[in-house]
């Protein structure tokens, strides 16, 4: 795609340069449609995690986001919540009519369950606030068994992790 643009505005500026007429507006209608059509094919054809691929990333950062919480961290804590938020964002874009929850949609449901919770837990990170992250966090962790619940996956409970699942990130605070 990028080639392809970069030809047609080459061709353009070189015809300008060369004293040519520029291209009609049919010409340049017909170069943007056929750029829009290729946007369209790359976007397609191109790699879409799986919603199990997905929730591995969320549950990599929830982990995440209570070692940096009990560290009291704050810094990677507001990075942790910016993260899980985009993870979230990213299944309602790239899953957002998945299966596990038909009649609903995933895209509807899952912001609804996880809007308020992710808000408690930037208040609580920004307020330094162990005790009030504590809570936000179980709050998270109740909605997103909720959600699982709801997809009936009632075997995938979320809790506070007991043992970081990767060990090469050191939580505590930078002095």
């Amino acid at each position: 795609m990028k080639t392809s643009f970069f030809w047609i505005m080459a061709g353009i500026g070189i015809a300008a340069c060369a004293g040519a007429a520029p291209p009609s507006a049919a010409s340049t209608a017909a170069q943007i449609a056929a750029l829009r059509q290729e946007v369209d094919a790359l976007k397609k054809s191109a790699y879409h995690p799986e919603l199990g691929e997905q929730m591995l990333i969320l549950q990599i950062r929830h982990a995440r986001l209570w070692f940096a919480g009990e560290a009291q961290n704050w810094n990677l804590a507001t990075f942790e919540v910016q993260e899980l938020q985009e993870a979230f964002d990213a299944v309602v874009t790239h899953n957002p009519d998945d299966a596990n929850l038909q009649p609903e949609r995933l895209a509807d449901v899952l912001p609804a369950m996880t809007r308020g919770p992710i808000s408690d837990l930037r208040k609580a990170v920004d307020a330094r606030d162990k005790a009030a992250f504590e809570k936000a966090y179980d709050g998270l962790s109740a909605a997103c068994t909720g959600c699982h619940h709801v997809a009936g996956n009632d075997m995938l409970v979320i809790q506070r992790p007991k043992t970081p699942l990767l060990d090469n990130l050191r939580v505590t605070p930078a002095k």
